[in-house]
């Protein structure tokens, strides 16, 4: 009895009992939450609504922002041209099913093969093969035989090398055609078409490599052709030379004539003080008998004869004959020209008369030695043409 008293005093003491504890609070989520979800979930349901009635205007948006630019002191011109788009985000066509393929044209080939005539095999397979076969089989041996053709096993196929063994050297046109020659008679032999017998595209591309071969070989043969000419006018004119100087042997040796042979053409310049008098287009007795060693000399072949006259730069006097030194010169090569033909012995059409007046002079006119040397006539003979 005691010893209830003495709790009963200590709990008056601390001024607590079991009643006045405080509840523990329920388990789980408090009521509120509940409430607050429902409306986040509300709001929510309700801004989707209010999304799917919006529409987009890209462009009057910016028109807009322009203006509030514009307002505030703000300016930025800004050209809108928009391509037409959505007006939602939200897709309002819904199907179920997946959407149909629609083909509007509809395409289809055909091939239609036709034969004019009917083909009749009178042979069977077996006799055809084997007959072709031994074809085949005997034309390779003969070209093995000659030494055209060499075989080598490469995996399951069997290549056939088209390489001459003969000693002498072949140009390459001729071994391209002695190539394309074995391919048909390999094709012939064996019976085949082109289908049949695979030459790997070989005979084209040999085909072609012999046309250009043939155009290089016609080149070469032409540049050769064109050398050998050229020696040949080479060596008449040098005996033209040797003629020309035995012939003009004493003018040579008095200064009035020079002989010079420059490549195919040979070149005799005449004086023209001892050629003709001064003023005029006259040949004197002396040149004309230096036009008929020329001309003997020149009978034979088929060179063409071109009189070119020169002239100083000195001016005629005033009531000569001829305009200025391009007439002189000019009546100069026709005189030249015209006693050759004179000669008969060189046919006309290998004549040729111009004038170069004082346009190419071979020395100084400030000296008279140098206007002497520019008054000439020159003679060339060329061979090349």
């Amino acid at each position: 009895m005691a010893v209830s008293k003495e709790a009963e005093e200590v709990v008056v003491e601390d001024g607590f009992t079991e009643d006045d504890c405080p509840k523990c609070p329920p388990k789980g989520a408090p009521a509120w939450m509940a409430t607050f979800a429902d409306m986040a979930t509300l709001l929510m349901a309700f801004f989707v609504l209010i999304l799917s009635f919006a529409e987009f205007n890209v462009p009057k948006f910016k028109q807009i922002s322009g203006s509030l630019k514009n307002a505030f002191g703000v300016q930025r011109m800004v050209p809108v041209v928009e391509q037409p788009k959505g007006t939602t985000i939200l897709s309002l066509n819904f199907s179920p099913s997946p959407s149909p393929s629609v083909t509007e044209n509809i395409t289809q080939q055909t091939t239609l093969e036709e034969k004019p005539e009917l083909e009749v095999q009178t042979k069977t397979k077996d006799e055809d093969f084997s007959e072709d076969t031994k074809k085949l089989a005997e034309s390779i041996k003969e070209a093995v035989a000659r030494g055209d053709i060499e075989i080598e096993v490469l995996g399951k196929n069997v290549v056939m090398n088209f390489t001459p063994t003969d000693s002498e050297q072949k140009d390459l046109p001729q071994l391209l055609q002695e190539t394309l020659n074995a391919i048909e008679k390999a094709k012939a032999a064996a019976g085949k078409s082109n289908k049949d017998v695979l030459v790997g595209g070989l005979e084209e591309k040999l085909k072609e490599l012999s046309e250009a071969a043939d155009q290089a070989q016609d080149a070469l043969n032409q540049d050769k052709s064109e050398k050998e000419q050229f020696k040949k006018a080479e060596e008449k004119a040098e005996l033209t030379e040797d003629e020309l100087k035995v012939a003009l042997k004493q003018e040579i040796g008095q200064g009035l004539v020079t002989v010079e042979k420059k490549e195919d053409k040979v070149i005799v310049t005449v004086g023209a003080g001892g050629a003709f008098p001064s003023g005029t287009a006259k040949l004197t007795p002396q040149a004309k008998k230096i036009m008929d060693n020329i001309a003997k000399v020149n009978s034979k072949g088929k060179s063409t004869i071109m009189v070119t006259g020169h002239t100083d730069d000195v001016p005629l006097v005033f009531g000569s004959q001829y305009r200025d030194n391009w007439d002189l010169a000019a009546a100069r090569a026709a005189s030249v020209v015209q006693s050759l033909e004179d000669s008969n012995v060189i046919s006309p059409g290998r004549l040729i008369a111009t004038s170069k007046g004082e346009t190419q002079p071979v020395a100084s006119n400030e000296t008279s030695t140098g206007r002497s040397k520019n008054r000439r006539i020159e003679i060339e003979i060329n061979y090349g043409k």
